[in-house]
Parts: structure tokens; C-alpha cells; sequence
């Protein structure tokens, strides 16, 4: 039975299969490479467009930055910068400083509401409320 198999087996094995084969292992390896080769190509493009990409970020962060300085070293800044935080004013200008807002001034007294807060209601007035609205207490 084996030596069958050998005498099927041996015409198939000659030289031009045998070449045929070496051929086509060189041809995968080839592929095989040509194909890792694009797949880091691309992987490396990719870091250089995020890098340049990067490169004009910090390129417009930084022209933002040397704007910014121009603008404070203006005398338009330096004269809005001592009104705002020193209460200084121009010769001329008097200065009037006001009290700073609060809600308790700002309303007067009659009309303040007069109800009751939601959270401050018992359960019963929130559904009360809830189902017929404004016009319950």
C-alpha cells in the first residue's frame, strides 16, 4: 500500500514543480514584504501629518501669544488696565464708585413674591401646585 502511494506520488515530483514551487514561495515572501512595507509607510505618514499638524497649532498658539503681548504693551491697555483694577481716571474725570449690586436691593419690597418656595411646601401643596398651577397656594 505505501509503495502505491510512492509510485502515484513520484511522477507528480519533477524539476519544473519543484522550481514551480521555490517560484512561488519567492513570490509570496516578496508580496508578503511589499505589503508590511506599505502598512509602516502608512503608519508613518501618519505620524508625520499629526506632527505637522501640531507644528501649525503651536505655530498659530504662539503668534496668538506674541499678539497678545503687542497688545498689552499698548498705552490703550495700559489706561483700561489702571481704570479697571486701580479706579484711576483720566485728568479731568472724576471717579464714582457704587456699592456693588445686590438682588435684595435691586427689588423693591411690594413686589417681592410672597409665596412660598417649592422646596419649602409640604408634598401635598407641591402636587397641589404641580396639578393646578400658579393660582393655588
Amino acid at each position: 500500500m505505501l509503495t502505491k502511494m510512492i509510485k502515484h506520488i513520484k511522477p507528480q515530483l519533477t524539476i519544473n514543480n519543484g522550481v514551480l514551487f521555490v517560484a512561488l514561495l519567492i513570490t509570496a515572501n516578496w508580496v508578503w514584504g511589499t505589503v508590511v512595507a506599505l502598512q509602516n509607510n502608512f503608519l508613518l505618514q501618519e505620524q508625520v501629518d499629526t506632527l505637522i499638524q501640531q507644528n501649525s497649532y503651536y505655530a498659530l498658539q504662539n503668534q496668538t501669544l506674541q499678539l497678545q503681548q503687542n497688545y498689552y504693551k499698548t498705552n490703550e491697555y495700559v489706561e483700561l488696565a489702571a481704570r479697571t483694577w486701580l479706579g484711576k481716571a483720566s485728568p479731568g474725570e472724576k471717579v464714582l464708585i457704587l456699592p456693588p449690586n445686590t438682588v435684595s436691593d435691586t427689588v423693591p419690597d411690594s413686589t417681592k413674591p410672597t409665596t412660598t418656595p417649592l422646596a419649602k411646601r409640604s408634598n401635598f401643596e407641591q402636587w397641589m401646585y404641580f396639578l393646578f398651577g400658579k393660582n393655588q397656594r
